[in-house]
């Protein structure tokens, strides 16, 4: 309610451009994606810019979108074409933890995750790595880490 009332407050003045950090942080789906609706449609007639560090929300409501690290663009466009741009090149393995520096130093590892106990590298190659991996399609996640893993180093 918070957030609806702060948009309510922010239109009252129907400005040219409304700006909001984090609308959806903390709320439930539900509330989500009713505050989707409501800034698609003040989008409508209103700029609106967003600052998020939720992907679903910049995929969801941006038309256009920038990655900013460490105060510097570090890629602009239109979200469906940032994610394009990586087609092809994104594949994944299933990796014992242990392994993780070997496969730092042998590929370039974008990101990391746990999926249900088990470590999941991402990995950027223009052709498969081996045979162990598998082909992944790409998100606007992976392009925040791609650009991100090229300014800064990837934490072990």
């Amino acid at each position: 309610m918070k957030q609806r009332f702060g948009i309510a407050q922010a239109l009252l003045g129907e400005p040219r451009i409304v700006i909001v950090d984090e609308p959806t942080a903390g709320l439930d789906p539900l509330e989500r994606n009713r505050f989707y609706n409501l800034l698609s449609e003040i989008g409508e007639n209103t700029i609106v810019i967003l600052s998020t560090h939720i992907v679903e929300d910049v995929s969801t409501l941006c038309n256009d979108m920038a990655i900013i690290g460490n105060g510097t663009v570090l890629q602009a466009g239109k979200p469906t074409d940032i994610e394009t741009a990586l087609d092809g090149c994104l594949w994944e393995k299933q990796i014992d933890k242990h392994l993780l520096g070997q496969y730092q130093q042998q590929f370039e590892v974008i990101s990391n995750r746990f999926h249900a106990g088990k470590l999941i590298i991402t990995v950027y190659q223009e052709t498969m790595p081996d045979p162990g991996f598998w082909r992944k399609i790409p998100t606007l996640e992976d392009a925040y880490f791609k650009r991100l893993s090229q300014t800064t180093p990837q934490p072990v």
